[in-house]
């Protein structure tokens, strides 16, 4: 075999493997289930779900015996990015939290820039996991909120910290994203309305 022969065969090898690396690229953005699910633990950063800020309303991370990280929120409002490949028509959070009965800790998603408004949730269930951690989760629809930048901006609000002394710790953020999967007629009418 010659060089040249050789060349032609790991210059097409290549060519292959970045066409097989584009494509799941691709299809990974397109998130064809319409399914996309998330979770930040404090443990590690997350793809989607963006760190917690401003840093001066934070309190340090704690570490549990049962390898459980949690970082106490000190002050409020405290805001996070929820980063996703496109636009989603809901989201869901479930929340692992530990508050005072008298802190009642609500999310946010943001909707209105000209206002700088954010619509504020309750937990749509609360349920008790152990050792003070509740499981809260709420779901937003997100066909009126603001998307730029490839982000969705939240808020987690808990009025009642400001000048108490007390904190709200948080262990987890689980995130479930949806929107209509993509099947072969909806990609046809997406690729007329581009072509047409």
């Amino acid at each position: 075999m010659t060089i040249l022969n050789q060349r032609r065969r790991w210059c097409g090898l290549f060519a292959l493997a970045s066409l097989g690396l584009l494509g799941w690229l691709v299809w990974s953005d397109l998130v064809v289930s319409g399914k996309l699910q998330s979770t930040y633990a404090f443990t590690q950063p997350s793809p989607y779900i963006l760190s917690l800020a401003p840093k001066d309303r934070l309190g340090d991370f704690h570490w549990a015996k049962e390898d459980r990280r949690w970082q106490s929120i000190i002050d409020d409002p405290i805001y996070f990015d929820l980063r996703l490949p496109r636009q989603f028509s809901a989201v869901t959070f479930s929340v692992i939290y530990r508050a005072n009965a008298q802190d009642v800790v609500r999310l946010g998603a943001f909707y209105n820039k000209d206002h700088y408004q954010y619509q504020l949730r309750d937990f749509d269930s609360v349920s008790d996991i152990g050792d003070g951690w509740r499981l809260g989760t709420v779901t937003f629809d997100l066909t009126d909120k603001r998307f730029a930048f490839q982000k969705y901006q939240f808020m987690i609000s808990v009025p009642t910290l400001r000048g108490s002394g007390r904190t709200v710790d948080f262990a987890r953020i689980d995130m479930t994203a949806t929107r209509p999967p993509l099947t072969v007629s909806r990609l046809w009418h997406k690729l007329q309305s581009i072509v047409w």
